[in-house]
């Protein structure tokens, strides 16, 4: 679902009629599978430094390159992938549809990672990929804008995951203190543990807040608007959420004690989280990058409110 959710929107956007009549048909029916190639060994959060290459040939485009980290990569008939077909930086960035079955030259290997085991993350090599023309995704060299209009929506996607698994962070840590004794005692009756639960609890429940209003304003503002104005707090959200999570698996193992340190039991969905929170808090940009995308763009939106304001108030003079 992951995979579809940040590899079909290009299409929706910014693809041709085409490729929304068949593609994205496909893949909403669940018949074929896409997923979105951006990350690259030596481009993650810096997306304009990629490297993958689609130099143009007649009608058609030849792709090589690598990508790392793709979530679906490994299941996946269709690929979305952001190339370099001008410049350096992003005015030289341009999207393309690949298709796995009509186009030899897509190797795909799984990547053994910490956690998420089911996602698919994939290592993808493109090797002479002949690509028609008509399957560039909105023009050729604004790729960037159809990269950025992606992110929003994927790092909402990532705080409602990162937000339940800490939900379930403090169920289960809930659940077992109830049921844990120590000395004679509950764990719930050691305000240590309470402590320990209401910390988790009033930072789930605030995370929780923050993404129910950020959801309303995704949904009523117009899109343009709110690629401008949601970029910075959305960032801020996402880095806040994935801190949130982490903190939770912390203190849920510690409640657990051993158990949260054993692949099985009770404390198992405890130790799995453990595992999960980085691919909370590296994918569609890391913490670092949102703190500082959060207060860049505010900063932003400040310096140009501050213009209108002075720009208003020389016209009533």
């Amino acid at each position: 679902i992951e995979g579809l959710q940040i590899g079909l929107p290009p299409l929706l956007y910014f693809g041709t009629e085409e490729m929304r009549k068949t593609v994205a048909k496909q893949c909403l029916m669940g018949e074929k599978i896409i997923c979105l190639n951006i990350t690259e060994p030596s481009a993650g959060s810096d997306v304009a430094a990629m490297k993958t290459v689609a130099k143009k040939e007649g009608d058609h485009y030849i792709v090589n390159g690598n990508k790392k980290w793709i979530t679906n990569g490994i299941f996946s008939d269709y690929f979305t992938v952001a190339v370099r077909t001008g410049e350096k930086g992003m005015r030289g960035v341009s999207m393309m549809l690949l298709e796995r079955d009509t186009m030899p030259g897509i190797d795909t290997k799984r990547m053994d990672c910490q956690g998420v085991w089911p996602s698919g993350t994939t290592y993808v090599e493109f090797d002479n990929v002949k690509v028609p023309a008509k399957n560039l995704i909105g023009k050729e060299n604004e790729g960037f804008k159809v990269i950025m209009k992606n992110f929003n929506h994927e790092r909402w996607g990532f705080v409602v995951q990162a937000n339940r698994f800490s939900r379930c962070l403090l169920e289960d840590s809930w659940n077992y203190a109830t049921k844990r004794a120590t000395f004679g005692k509950k764990l719930m009756e050691h305000p240590v543990i309470r402590w320990k639960l209401a910390e988790m609890a009033r930072q789930v429940e605030a995370t929780h807040n923050w993404l129910e209003n950020m959801t309303l304003q995704m949904c009523e503002m117009p899109k343009e608007q709110a690629m401008t104005v949601l970029g910075g707090p959305i960032a801020l959200m996402k880095a806040h959420s994935s801190k949130v999570f982490e903190y939770c698996a912390r203190e849920a193992a510690q409640i657990f004690g051993g158990l949260a340190y054993s692949r099985g039991g009770q404390g198992e969905k405890v130790e799995r989280l453990s595992r999960e929170v980085r691919a909370m808090a590296v994918p569609g940009g890391s913490e670092e990058i949102m703190l500082d995308l959060g207060i860049r763009q505010s900063k932003k939106l400040a310096d140009m409110a501050q213009k209108i304001l002075v720009k208003q108030h020389k016209a009533k003079l």
